[in-house]
């Protein structure tokens, strides 16, 4: 059985063959709160990891389809069967049942370009087999596509000899013709502004001083001059209430800042 349920949370009279697709545009569209809150995490997402960057643009994909999920939770989409109340379930259960909904494919760039369906190492990789969210700043809103159900753009795509491909016009066509497939959402343009490097923060959090001490001295000289011991305890009391070191480790750093 699975851990989440799908609850009815008003629709429209057209359909886009998923009752779940269909709450979430039917979602999106009453509830202009949810719908401006993704719309700036998506562009905060950006702003923040530039996806031009081949190896940031995982993480900014991954980071838009758990804005997705978060959204279709936020609107009763994704629920868990105590409802909203209850606390402490596994959020790759959730993102387990998002991903049983759709799979997510989005784009960021300037430019209008086909989406990359699936890759494969030597070879194409599975195909368009399961439903699809699309999402682009040059598309009308989400775009939902399934290729069981809407043969027109599931006989565009293309297959090239290490990946598949479905190209935009055929997503763009299909937004126009099947209004009932778009949830209305404005998706932002790559401007070039992220800077944040998302693979050098996570090193840093495994590199900590307390477990590996040579190994964080890069991380350390690299930051700049702290306003002195008080701010250095500063930033030890921060790390641990967020756990990343023990009450033991915290008082034995102090005591080595004291000279102890």
């Amino acid at each position: 059985m699975t851990l989440f349920s799908i609850e009815y949370i008003g629709g429209s009279a057209g359909s886009s063959g998923s009752e779940h697709f269909d709450r979430l545009r039917d979602g999106l569209a009453r509830d202009t709160s949810v719908r401006s809150e993704v719309e700036a995490a998506m562009r905060l997402n950006i702003d923040r990891v530039n996806p031009s960057d081949p190896g940031n643009r995982f993480v900014v994909g991954g980071a838009v389809e758990w804005l997705i999920a978060a959204a279709a939770w936020a609107l009763g989409v994704l629920t868990l069967p105590g409802g909203h109340s209850a606390r402490g379930f596994d959020l790759m259960d959730l993102q387990d049942a998002a991903r049983g909904l759709w799979s997510v494919k989005a784009q960021t760039s300037a430019n209008k370009s086909a989406f990359r369906l699936t890759n494969g190492l030597g070879g194409s990789g599975k195909g368009f087999q399961e439903p699809t969210v699309f999402v682009s700043p040059h598309l009308p809103g989400l775009v939902f596509i399934d290729p069981a159900l809407h043969d027109e753009p599931a006989s565009a795509v293309r297959v090239k000899p290490d990946a598949v491909e479905l190209p935009f016009g055929a997503v763009s066509a299909h937004a126009q013709n099947h209004p009932e497939c778009v949830a209305v959402l404005v998706a932002p343009r790559n401007e070039g502004r992220g800077a944040e490097n998302p693979f050098l923060a996570y090193a840093e959090t495994i590199a900590t001083p307390d477990r590996f001490p040579r190994l964080a001295t890069m991380f350390a000289a690299a930051k700049p001059p702290s306003a002195g011991r008080a701010a250095e305890i500063a930033e030890l009391l921060a790390m641990k209430q967020s756990g990343a070191i023990s009450d033991a480790q915290f008082n034995a750093l102090v005591d080595r800042l004291a000279g102890i």
